[in-house]
């Protein structure tokens, strides 16, 4: 094998310099890199440091002299720390590639800046070449709370601005809250300063424990509360209604599968790319918005509508055998039909009569994964002529679509999507968004003047709620686990035993619920093979929309064990996991007298009030703590809400 590599060496440096030479890159240290850059005190840490080394044929690189070193600020070599490999050992990707590594473990007890240098050296060249000086910051990790502690500030400031408005007037109320900001003995003088409505600030605390000074960035948009769109760039709605919903991300799919450049038929796909940039209320992903078009608008995009918050439309369609059917841009080659085969051998999919894939709804019950509250416009002809299609998202968490009910014109199809869409996406201080429902009211005609068919706009909601549906920020996806899965959910457990499921079973409504913890058999006694230990937990961080009072859910549990050992737990926490309400505390059955079977005898019902979090990116977080006794629980969770 050592022979045969080496021949192949050989014979592709023969075809190198029979091509007019091998080219070398210039002599030196390049691309030097330090992975990762910054760390966490009493962490264990691999860090790597690789950097490109350059050679020519005149002063060939000294292979061995590739050395990292410790070094000053300055460059000043403190130690040297090894020689550094390019032979795919010592953590090196790729032998032979000019990218030189070496790894070291990193343990820092306290918070400092360590620095490195990589160094080369050449034949017949006195002085060795050096890379950049590098550093690693390590830092304390934050105290508990102060996250807590900074947002409690900030929250003050915005509530003294609030309230002082009224009789200090909006620049007033502004001023004092610089003045407040400015007497707060963790911010003080220098660290706060007022940019029109905006008070930006530094928040330094000083850490015993550590004896490190953080200094934390925050920020105030300090808006007049009777015209909120005073502030330059995004404004915040002011009148929305105050159990509006939103779309489950920001992520944008226009998906174009006939979309051709210069086509004057591209009117839906190039007005959403148009109205998507640079909208008020939300900035959508990516930004500016792409159109996915022609063959890249394929199935495989199809499979992962589910990723999506938004999803435009714009394909032929129709309905056939009953179904609704879209053309896709994936042509039906001959390597596509070997990788759909199973599709097209089950009647998920079809091919058009040119020669693309077109998919039946069954398609995307079988491929899609869960939809994150997903709005839809379906610009195709016979979109909703009947629910087939719009069942089949639906059922995968789509909340608005919007389709047509016979062939429509597609001219008339674009612009009754401007005047959809555009009274929905309002830009540069405008006024607040229009639901779905109020921008379908106000669309007329809704019905083609052209062609005979009698094509009608049609509109179709998860349910009567999802009809207040705005491009807003926030929200909860999936908080009636109506997917039929954990979708919009991160679903975990301590040391590792996942028992939790989405069930039919026990449910408050819908036909789903969300469980944790195991509960498949009686308790006959002592038998941790039957239980798992620890902790098992759901979560999801949101943004909590700009006019929600209230979070709310509903929880039941079923066991064998009491709450001293096993129990179940909800908190509302910042998006790092600090505790910002307790919302259940060991729930469970009271007392010690564990073995009979005991359950909450109802569904429990939990508010808390989020009016101070507005605006703000939080985590709803479960978990049900078992014991590895034997006397198994299982707590259900269903119909978490923000409105």
């Amino acid at each position: 094998m050592f022979l045969k590599k080496l021949m192949i060496k050989i014979l592709l440096a023969f075809t190198a310099l029979a091509l007019g030479g091998i080219a070398y890159a210039d002599k030196g240290v390049f691309s030097a890199l330090v992975m990762p850059g910054e760390m966490l005190t009493a962490t264990p840490t691999t860090v790597t440091i690789t950097a490109e080394i350059g050679t020519d044929a005149t002063n060939p690189l000294l292979g061995s002299s590739v050395t990292a070193y410790e070094t000053t600020a300055d460059g000043q070599p403190v130690a040297p720390l090894g020689m550094m490999y390019d032979d795919g050992t010592h953590g090196d990707q790729i032998a032979a590639d000019t990218i030189f590594t070496m790894q070291l473990n990193v343990n820092e007890s306290a918070a400092r800046t360590r620095y490195f240098r990589v160094t080369a050296a050449y034949s017949k060249i006195r002085n060795r070449y050096l890379g950049p000086v590098m550093p690693l910051n390590v830092y304390p990790p934050l105290p508990a709370g102060l996250v807590d502690q900074i947002i409690a500030t900030l929250q003050a400031l915005q509530d003294g601005f609030n309230a002082n408005v009224a009789s200090l007037g909006v620049d007033g109320a502004r001023q004092k809250a610089l003045a407040d900001a400015l007497g707060n003995p963790n911010i003080g003088p220098g660290n706060a300063n007022l940019a029109g409505p905006n008070l930006a600030l530094t928040y330094v605390y000083w850490d015993p424990s550590s004896e490190y000074t953080f200094h934390i960035r925050g920020i105030n948009i300090l808006m007049d509360p009777n015209n909120p769109s005073d502030a330059a760039g995004r404004s915040v709605p002011a009148n929305l209604p105050v159990d509006y919903k939103g779309p489950g991300n920001d992520k944008l799919l226009i998906f174009g599968p006939g979309y051709q450049a210069a086509d004057p038929q591209n009117a839906i796909v190039e007005h959403a790319q148009s109205q998507f940039n640079n909208t008020e209320y939300m900035t959508f992903d990516p930004n500016p918005p792409v159109i996915t078009a022609r063959e890249n608008a394929s199935l495989e995009v199809v499979k992962h509508w589910g990723d999506y918050g938004t999803v435009i439309i714009h394909t032929h369609g129709g309905v056939w055998n009953g179904q609704v059917v879209l053309v896709s841009g994936t042509p039906a080659s001959l390597w596509n039909q070997l990788s759909y085969m199973l599709d097209l051998i089950t009647g998920r999919i079809g091919i058009a009569g040119d020669s693309r894939f077109v998919f039946y709804p069954s398609f995307i019950t079988q491929h899609v994964s869960g939809m994150k509250n997903t709005f839809l416009y379906l610009g195709a002809c016979e979109s909703l002529m009947n629910d087939t299609l719009w069942n089949a998202l639906k059922a995968k968490g789509a909340k608005v679509a919007f389709g047509w009910s016979e062939t429509v014109n597609r001219q008339f199809n674009g612009d009754t999507f401007a005047r959809l869409i555009d009274p929905m996406l309002p830009h540069t201080n405008p006024p607040d968004p229009l639901t779905a429902k109020q921008a379908f009211d106000a669309v007329a005609p809704k019905t083609d003047p052209w062609g005979g068919h009698n094509a009608t706009l049609t509109m179709r909601t998860a349910s009567a709620d999802w009809e207040k549906f705005v491009f807003a920020e926030g929200g909860i996806v999936n908080g009636d686990f109506e997917t039929g899965n954990f979708t919009g959910w991160v679903h975990g457990a301590n040391p590792g035993n996942l028992y939790g499921l989405v069930t039919g079973a026990r449910k408050h409504g819908g036909a789903w619920a969300g469980a944790m913890g195991r509960w498949d058999t009686v308790f006959t006694g002592n038998d941790p093979t039957l239980e798992p230990y620890g902790y098992e937990w759901i979560y999801q961080d949101f943004t909590v929309p700009s006019n929600a009072t209230t979070l709310s859910f509903w929880w039941w549990q079923e066991t064998y064990d009491t709450a001293v050992w096993d129990w179940f737990d909800a908190y509302l926490q910042n998006a790092s996991g600090g505790t910002l309400m307790t919302l259940v505390n060991h729930g469970g059955k009271p007392g010690s007298n564990y073995g009979p079977y005991w359950n909450t005898g109802g569904w429990q019902y939990v508010t808390a009030n989020v009016t101070a979090y507005r605006g703000q990116k939080v985590r709803i977080y479960f978990d049900q703590r078992l014991d590895g006794y034997g006397d198994q629980t299982r707590s259900y969770v269903d119909d978490v809400k923000v409105q």
